[in-house]
């Protein structure tokens, strides 16, 4: 993939301006990941991530102490009890942790896929913004100016500042979901 831009980006700066029916090659780059972080829905969206991670840790933590309450109870009463209670106790210890692991894996796969899925969101209006910038700036290209793709750029074709400003003007869907849920929360 990474050979295939850097072979596209030069195939690109051989073709003759004139070929392209255009006087000169216009070309930028949008750091992806700065946008995401700097925009006013991927601040909105990690607020609201923040809030989910900090409920389900305070919901897991409470879980693990009932855990542990048990796990203490049968360390210090299991050898005063009969047999049976004991065997009663170390099985309901055992599913307790059980459940509590597999509560814990799904919840970290649950906020994976949230924040997956609100990053992805973010990102396709990005695209969206930078499509946009491109076609009414008559860009020949525009690129993703993380470290892989694009080793050095020039701060004057750097549109990321940009992208942003248009992003947060524009009111997206992401800033108001996340706005209205965060506002329903308080």
């Amino acid at each position: 993939m990474r050979r295939t831009l850097k072979v596209l980006l030069l195939c690109l700066m051989c073709i003759p301006a004139r070929a392209w029916g255009q006087e000169a090659i216009k070309i930028g780059y949008v750091d992806l990941q700065r946008a995401l972080n700097e925009s006013e829905a991927g601040k909105k969206a990690k607020e609201s991530f923040k809030v989910e991670v900090d409920h389900m840790e305070q919901s897991l933590e409470k879980r693990k102490s009932e855990v542990e309450k048990l796990k203490d109870e049968l360390e210090k009463k299991g050898l005063l009890l009969r047999e049976e209670e004991r065997d009663t106790l170390e099985r309901d210890y055992r599913q307790r942790l059980r459940d509590f692991e597999r509560l814990y894996k799904d919840s970290q796969q649950e906020l994976q896929i949230k924040d997956r899925d609100m990053t992805g969101r973010i990102l396709e209006e990005l695209r969206q913004v930078i499509q946009g910038m491109g076609e009414q700036g008559s860009y020949t290209v525009i690129l993703e100016g993380n470290n892989t793709v694009v080793l050095y750029g020039a701060k004057a074709i750097d549109l990321t500042d940009t992208v942003i400003k248009t992003y947060n003007q524009k009111g997206t869907k992401i800033s108001s979901k996340a706005g209205s849920k965060s506002s329903a929360a308080d």
